[in-house]
């Protein structure tokens, strides 16, 4: 007949047995959970409000690399500029942020899935929302001082001090040349908020025309250089 005691010490080490073998079983958390901090581009002190941030992925399915990103989760910006959004790491090759705003620049962010903490802390993300303007511009080169000769001109967008970064143009910033008695259109797109300057430079005059123009956001300004 065993001692009481014994049969005691015997379910403890049964008991710490059975508690180590279910511990070792138990699944790691595989959850991805990103807090994104959506920030205003010139500002980066005041949050962006009603923004949409979506979080896309590319998943390996059926051993099968899909080509595309898809959407898994989104959120508006609450007036913290604070959201989070969650997904699973299983087979997961790439993930990104995406951030639109009416007239505002798509804001993506790329994330790479092994950087990111799997056990439910939030990974922290920054993202500064910039506002977009529209520029329409016809450069002639009709009545210049110089007949019969190439205008050229530039764009120089000025950036913005304090910002979060620097400033949007969609179009060439190197001089550009139009021939004699031509006209270019060009369509570009802006940081809102901020100053263009543009020049034309007549060589056979050895002159130059400085100008600039305000892009409010949001807007389309229409130009003409001649």
């Amino acid at each position: 007949m065993k001692h009481p005691q014994t049969c005691q010490i015997c379910n403890l080490l049964l008991l710490g047995c059975l508690l180590v073998v279910f511990g070792s079983c138990r699944p790691e958390s595989l959850d991805i959970v990103v807090e994104v901090h959506v920030v205003q581009w010139a500002d980066p002190s005041l949050p962006e409000v009603g923004a949409t941030v979506i979080l896309e992925e590319q998943r390996l399915t059926n051993g099968v690399i899909n080509s595309f990103f898809t959407e898994i989760d989104r959120s508006v910006t609450p007036a913290s500029g604070v959201v989070e959004l969650q997904t699973v790491r299983s087979n997961v090759l790439s993930l990104r942020i995406r951030v639109e705003q009416p007239d505002c620049f798509d804001e993506i962010v790329e994330l790479n899935p092994e950087d990111l903490l799997t056990d439910g802390t939030p990974n922290a993300i920054d993202v500064a929302v910039m506002p977009q303007c529209a520029i329409h511009a016809d450069i002639r080169n009709e009545t210049s001082p110089c007949p019969n000769f190439d205008v050229i001109y530039r764009w120089t967008p000025r950036n913005v001090y304090g910002a979060a970064s620097e400033v949007k143009f969609t179009c060439e910033t190197e001089w550009q040349a139009v021939s004699f008695g031509e006209t270019e259109n060009v369509v570009c797109y802006i940081t809102g908020g901020t100053w263009l300057l543009h020049r034309r430079y007549w060589s056979c005059a050895d002159s130059t025309n400085l100008d600039s123009i305000w892009c409010p956001v949001g807007e389309v300004v229409n130009l003409t250089l001649d």
